[in-house]
């Protein structure tokens, strides 16, 4: 179900975070939102005074982190080897992204007019439309244009926004896209793993007008979001090519998983042309050059992947293959000593990664690689039980009962509780 909130409030955007400062930047945010919610009517001068000082100490602590970060994420484009593939594949257009039907848009017109006819104000009569005729709008990983979400009631986040942006267009209503720091949803077709990140939209008041006895971090606007809770962190704002460019990489990715690598490299082409930092399109165009026998272009892509701040363990990991398959080994085991210490959020790509040690008898790895996904995502219940597992056959016992212990509240199907119960009981009666 569609839900919203009304927020007045917005953390200050920094580009380009690099891991470090994002850590930083989280912390204090969430410091800050705290002071906001229970000091939002403090006098102006006081609250000047809180602010300065979180500011000062933000910006000194970002300052030295970002230095780097910025020369890394300005990439070179790579040339693509375009002959690999059909040059007349078509990828869906912006204008075509966003339309809607006449049908669509007269019946979105009739209820925004009554709500303006009424004294709402243009972005309250988006969100009204959205949150009482989508109410039932259903989540499935399928990235849709507008049209197609209104139609089958169903679609992504991505989708959500699209269909926002679409009926923001029609009114004149200034919105904004803004990322988030929330779990990911993450779905495993084959050896593909797809990441869904968490986009919002901002639908900004009209009305506003910044008092001067007020300070303002941004302008007040509806937040339309699937899972908007507290604990959500906001992430930079997102400009329209990113944002354009996050869906044609959705896109690229369905076509990938369905064989269809014509249509593949056609929209993730056309999400490099619009953000040629989007690891994920770059990681993309890398494995089907590398399928077409392109190694060569492929690995000119990984490395400009490696060069952005948002590389992740699957770009590492892919890249390491192809220098393994060119016979590169000292090149590949430099690589893979950054693995070890890169962030990566998706605990999917750990969890591969401690199976594959494990299949080898690589027993420590595995145990490692299996803690960071319970510390990512504990809700991933096979990791504790494949860890326990590892334990016994590395003899350690009381490992393995105080993981199963530490599985047990994340248990929800009375079955597989029963299970990890039955096996506390049997490690238990025999330690």
């Amino acid at each position: 179900m569609i839900k919203y909130h009304l927020t007045m409030v917005y953390s200050f955007t920094i580009k380009k975070l690099s891991t470090r400062s994002l850590i930083v930047y989280k912390v204090i945010y969430d410091l800050f939102r705290i002071f906001w919610r229970q000091w939002y009517l403090v006098h102006k001068d006081l609250k000047m005074k809180y602010i300065k000082c979180m500011l000062i100490y933000l910006l000194l602590a970002c300052l030295g982190c970002t230095s780097v970060e910025r020369e890394k994420v300005q990439n070179t484009r790579v040339d693509l080897n375009n002959s690999l593939f059909p040059a007349d594949i078509s990828v869906v257009s912006e204008a075509d992204l966003f339309a809607l039907t006449e049908q669509q848009q007269q019946e979105f017109l009739n209820f925004y007019q009554q709500r303006i006819a009424k004294g709402y104000l243009p972005h309250e009569g988006v969100q009204h439309f959205l949150v009482s005729h989508l109410s039932n709008f259903t989540y499935y990983g399928k990235t849709h244009t507008a049209s197609e979400a209104m139609t089958k009631n169903s679609g992504n986040c991505m989708s959500l926004a699209i269909l926002t942006t679409a009926f923001s267009r029609l009114v004149g209503v200034d919105m904004d896209y803004q990322k988030m720091h929330s779990l990911p949803i993450y779905e495993k077709h084959g050896n593909v793993i797809l990441s869904s990140s968490h986009v919002q939209s901002l639908l900004y008041d009209p009305s506003f007008v910044a008092e001067d006895d007020y300070i303002y971090l941004n302008r007040p606007a509806i937040v339309i979001d699937y899972f908007p809770q507290d604990d959500n962190i906001r992430s930079k704002r997102v400009n329209s090519n990113k944002f354009l460019a996050m869906y044609y990489v959705n896109r690229a990715a369905e076509f990938y998983i369905s064989k269809d690598l014509e249509s593949a490299f056609a929209y993730a082409k056309h999400a490099y042309l619009l953000d040629e930092n989007n690891v994920s399109s770059i990681n993309l165009l890398a494995l089907l050059h590398k399928k077409k026998g392109d190694e060569e272009s492929a690995e000119r892509l990984y490395v400009a992947a490696m060069a952005s701040s948002d590389v992740n363990i699957s770009v590492l990991d892919n890249y390491v293959n192809l220098l393994i398959k060119q016979g590169k080994l000292t090149e590949a085991q430099d690589i893979k000593s950054r693995i070890e210490n890169i962030y990566d959020p998706n605990p999917y790509h750990w969890l591969e990664k401690a199976q594959l040690a494990r299949y080898k008898s690589e027993y420590d790895d595995a145990a490692r690689f299996y803690r960071k996904v319970i510390k990512l995502a504990p809700y991933v219940k096979q990791a504790y039980f494949e860890l326990h597992e590892v334990y016994l056959l590395q003899n350690d016992k009381q490992q393995a009962i105080s993981i199963l212990e530490k599985a047990l509240p994340w248990l929800h199907e009375p079955k597989q509780k029963r299970q990890y119960k039955k096996q506390l009981y049997q490690l238990s009666a025999t330690s």
